[in-house]
């Protein structure tokens, strides 16, 4: 998918979130990262969203408020609920899914979700993440060459060969703790592992 196009998706995605948003006085929204919020099927969608605190007994309005919108401007929309959480669904006849999600005890949480992109051969975050973890695996152990020339009395230690170890870990195991970076991190820690390992190997 060209990159126009996606953003034609993001701003679709962004318009129906802030049209929702102010079908009822008042509506706030706290963003959740867009890893955290639940897509319908496929997977592939560009997701945007958060809860609506505050609403107390506004809840059921701020349903009927939504339902009453979407529905005026031709779109088919499904609810159910309450005995498990009530789950309101919007389809957008462009594809576009609009869901209005609570849980018992919890804060309604509104996702809007594109229409389905085609899938990528290579993932953005992840190729980041590998070439990150090629520049450090191979950086790491040569910039101790640097340092035993410095210091000659460091030579024959293979210890500065290692010494990168502790950043590598710390940037990828951070990364991957991060739903939104996962992939990214995941990328590091799998090319920092080989290159680096490999090449310290060899030097030291």
């Amino acid at each position: 998918m060209s990159q126009s196009s996606r953003a034609e998706l993001i701003r679709g995605v962004e318009q129906r979130l802030e049209t929702t948003l102010h079908a009822f006085p008042g509506l706030r929204l706290e963003p959740i990262p867009a890893a955290l919020l639940k897509s319908p099927p496929p997977a592939t969608r560009i997701l945007r969203g958060g809860r609506l605190p505050g609403l107390g007994e506004h809840t059921p309005e701020v349903y009927e408020a939504t339902r009453e919108l979407w529905q005026h401007s031709g779109c088919r929309v499904e609810e159910t609920g309450p005995r498990d959480g009530r789950v309101l669904v919007v389809h957008d006849p462009a594809g576009y899914v609009i869901t209005l999600t609570q849980h018992p005890g919890d804060d309604p949480v509104l996702t809007v979700a594109s229409p389905p992109q085609q899938a990528r051969l290579i993932d953005p975050p992840l190729l980041a993440g590998l070439l990150g973890g090629l520049a450090l695996g191979c950086l790491g152990p040569c910039a101790a060459i640097g340092s035993i020339r410095l210091f000659p009395s460091m030579a024959g230690w293979s210890g500065p060969f290692w010494a990168w170890v502790p950043l590598y870990l710390a940037i990828g195991v951070g990364s991957v703790w991060r739903p939104e970076t996962r992939r990214f991190g995941a990328g590091l820690l799998a090319s920092g592992a080989v290159i680096g390992v490999l090449v310290a190997w060899v030097f030291s």
